[in-house]
């Protein structure tokens, strides 16, 4: 799960405040519409444009029509149904627990009751999930560059901006300059006819829509605010947003992992957040990207010390982690700023204990950066994973070879046919925490694949649970 607090700069310098979950969550009807209307228009042009989309048609609802498109042409954006098929992927047995050994043999069963499993092999609850549906805008097929000037407390900064970048790109880099959050940046003499400010609502627009004048001069008014990385808020008051986004690689036109404004993004965070290795990975080893918040731990009773970490955990955590290493090098990706990310690690033993599993390195959110979707109509910016990153670095790591676990879709936004999307583990102390068995399913899909399947770009990890384990 990600902890999103009000989102950090995109800059991949800048450092972000913790987050931490919320009391409550807004859930949408299973049977709702949502239908999206453009939000933004784009500054058309002779054959330099390029139609950006990705939504997936794959699972559209009877009532859609055959280009998926209502009579008024806006695209319609279902919520899925709940469905209740049952998944085949344990048996039960005699065994009552996970194996002690770590041996790449050992299959791990359930053993709950017939009435009590088949509540957990239900398919999740998806009436918070939507299909992706793509900002109305173009993208430039050859882009263009704006070199500017800007004025700020007597000194000059040169800026580079590209065509395709976003607003929200835009604002940051001069928060990365300046120490100016981008709430409190003026901006005189940019934009024709403003009144000087660039806001979150022009964020989700590209800056080579708002008809800025190339080599343009301009003022910036604003004051630094020294202290913007600290948490005045405490870790108590973090927020959570279970908003879900499905992605798809079956898409018409550029998809997300195509956008040149994500490519160069990628490219700065490989340059500039290099890879701390705690464990080097092994030779022929696939990778494991597991989330933390809500995937592998319940977090906010790991946070507020309301449980003890052992019980924060998810049932089986260990095992399921010895079970895989054998196949997988391990590593943990993160929304969490790292100074919380590592106090958690050590406190569920993950890091630092004799465990017979290792994890490689972790990654916190400083590796990560905001994209656009939609949501009711508007504007949806939330922030992805980028396994580009990894494999820039361990180029032996390929869509082929990893596998990529969290409990939102959304994180898979860049690398969709990677993700594989597991229940969110918020029960701890509960009897339905207690009598969770997803590590359990988990463990056994994994396993079954990394000696079975050499290619795993062939596989739709969204039918993990039916697919039968030996």
């Amino acid at each position: 799960m990600t902890i999103s607090d009000p989102p950090s700069s995109d800059s991949v310098s800048e450092k972000a405040n913790e987050e931490g979950p919320s009391n409550e969550d807004k859930q949408a009807s299973p049977t709702q519409t949502i239908v999206a209307k453009p939000d933004i228009e784009s500054t058309p042009s002779e054959n330099k444009k390029l139609k950006l989309t990705h939504a997936d048609n794959e699972n559209s609802n009877e009532n859609h029509s055959e280009n998926g498109t209502t009579p008024d042409g806006d695209v319609e954006m279902f919520s899925p149904s709940i469905s209740t098929t049952k998944d085949d992927c344990s048996s039960p047995i005699a065994s009552s627990s996970f194996p002690s050994s770590s041996s790449s043999s050992a299959f791990v069963q359930d053993t709950l009751p017939p009435a009590q499993r088949l509540n957990d092999e239900n398919e999740e609850d998806t009436s918070n999930t939507v299909q992706a549906v793509p900002l109305s805008e173009e993208l430039e097929k050859q882009e263009e560059w704006w070199e500017l000037k800007m004025t700020w407390s007597g000194k000059v900064f040169e800026l580079k901006v590209g065509g395709n970048d976003m607003v929200y790109d835009f604002r940051h880099s001069i928060s990365t300059l300046t120490g100016v959050p981008p709430e409190g940046q003026k901006l005189i003499n940019l934009l024709p006819g403003s009144k000087g400010k660039l806001s979150i609502e022009h964020d989700a627009k590209r800056f080579g829509t708002l008809g800025v004048k190339k080599s343009a001069k301009f003022i910036m008014v604003g004051t630094r605010e020294e202290d913007r990385f600290k948490d005045k808020t405490g870790v108590g008051n973090q927020v959570t947003d279970d908003f879900d986004v499905i992605y798809s690689n079956n898409v018409q036109g550029i998809t997300p992992a195509e956008d040149p404004r994500n490519k160069r993004k990628i490219r700065e965070i490989v340059e500039k957040i290099p890879i701390t290795v705690m464990n080097e990975p092994r030779e022929g080893k696939k990778l494991l990207v597991l989330d933390l918040d809500y995937t592998i731990v319940d977090t906010k009773p790991l946070i507020n010390g309301a449980l003890p970490s052992s019980e924060c955990a998810r049932p089986g955590l260990h095992e399921f982690l010895e079970l895989v290493y054998p196949h997988y090098d391990i590593v943990i990706w993160s929304q969490t700023h790292w100074r919380w990310l590592e106090s958690k690690l050590v406190e569920l033993d993950m890091i630092g204990g004799s465990r017979n599993y290792k994890v490689s390195f972790v990654s916190d959110r400083t590796s990560m950066f905001p994209v656009w979707t939609q949501r009711n109509g508007k504007p949806y910016k939330h922030e992805v994973k980028p396994l580009a990153y990894f494999w820039a670095s361990f180029p032996h790591w390929s869509a082929k070879n990893t596998i990529h676990i969290d409990d939102l879709s959304r994180n898979f936004a860049l690398n969709p046919g990677e993700g594989l999307k597991i229940r969110a583990f918020n029960k701890a102390g509960q009897p339905e925490g207690q009598a969770d068995r997803e590590l359990i399913k988990l463990g056994n899909y994994l396993v079954t694949i990394a000696n079975g399947v050499e290619d795993f770009t062939t596989l739709d990890h969204s039918k993990w649970k039916k697919k039968k384990t030996t």
